[in-house]
């Protein structure tokens, strides 16, 4: 069986390795992506995975099982690597207003075995130098590396004898020799002839990377409130995002924008970044389906398609991409 998988970021990997691990020995993968692995919106996401995304820290729909199967393929692409993808678990959350209070309160009352509410003294023992403000305290909340997982969970489907072919597919109608057609490309998605109908919109958005500012020590742990601050893997500088700019086409780079959306809010969150510079700025696109949700379409016979992860690509991939390989 000759199976074709557009898209080689969290979602398109996340299916090839269902996919090889449903019909071992039988599914022949061939991976087609326009840019190399980890190139693409997943390789520039924050990696900031737990179930209580959102401005209101709401269990999100399916979140603890979608959080629960990413965790089983970061093992995967753990081993695969040979070294961690992830640091050390916990996120904290600060309650910069009261609907923030009042909001991450309920949830650290209806789940207190996942996360905790922390007073303003508390919280500046995990984030020395951040607002004086309380805040929820994820316990289990992970920080992927998110270039190094994807780089892991393609040598874990290439040692089970996965292809990958740096190839922007203009039609499907080029793909006529595989059995099975699987769409997982992102915003990429809509661009393909006859897919520009889907209930699809895209939202870009843009992520700040600063210096850390001298005679400070790293964040032990990730801050997110309006926006998120966690430090990079060199531990010399931080990401800090993202913004949500609609009515765009492509990722295209604005700085002026970025930094006027992102940084005021990064300020209040962390006022010691005041001292910090730009280094970089990165811009992707999110796919957004009706209500949030993620959508799973046969498209004919043959052909399926996977996509509207909007900013929970990390949290809905590999539940999703099991899920489609039960349905085909």
């Amino acid at each position: 069986m000759k199976i074709a998988v557009i898209g080689a970021g969290f979602s398109g990997l996340a299916v090839a390795w269902s996919l090889i691990n449903r019909f071992p020995n039988q599914a022949k993968v061939h991976i087609f992506d326009t840019l190399e692995i980890g190139k693409g919106t997943s390789g520039i996401a924050a990696g900031l995975l737990h179930p209580f995304a959102g401005a209101h820290a709401k269990l999100n729909w399916m979140g603890q099982e979608g959080f629960q199967a990413t965790r089983e393929l970061i093992k995967v692409a753990t081993q695969a690597l040979g070294r961690p993808v992830n640091p050390e678990e916990g996120i904290l959350r600060l309650a910069l207003n009261e609907n923030q209070v009042r909001d991450f309160q309920i949830c650290a009352n209806r789940f207190p075995e996942d996360v905790e509410w922390l007073d303003r003294a508390a919280c500046q023992q995990k984030a020395p130098g951040s607002a004086h403000a309380p805040g929820l305290w994820i316990k289990k909340g992970l920080t992927i590396y998110s270039p190094l997982y994807l780089k892991g969970l393609w040598i874990a489907c290439e040692k089970q004898g996965a292809k990958f072919e740096q190839k922007k597919i203009q039609s499907l109608d080029s793909l006529k020799e595989f059995d099975l057609v699987i769409i997982a490309a992102g915003a990429e998605t809509i661009q393909l002839p006859g897919l520009a109908a889907l209930p699809l919109s895209l939202v870009k958005g843009q992520i700040l990377e600063l210096s850390w500012p001298k005679n400070r020590a790293p964040l032990s742990h990730p801050l997110n409130s309006h926006v998120y601050i966690l430090m990079t893997e060199s531990r010399t500088s931080c990401l800090v995002g993202a913004s949500y700019e609609k009515g765009h086409q492509q990722a295209s780079i604005d700085l002026e924008t970025a930094q006027k959306e992102i940084l005021p809010k990064a300020l209040e969150l962390f006022p010691p970044l005041k001292e910090a510079s730009v280094l970089n700025c990165y811009a992707g696109m999110r796919v957004v389906a009706p209500q949030h949700r993620p959508l799973i379409q046969r498209l004919s016979p043959s052909q399926w398609v996977l996509t509207g992860m909007g900013s929970k690509g990390l949290l809905y991939h590999a539940l999703l991409a099991q899920e489609l390989v039960k349905q085909i």
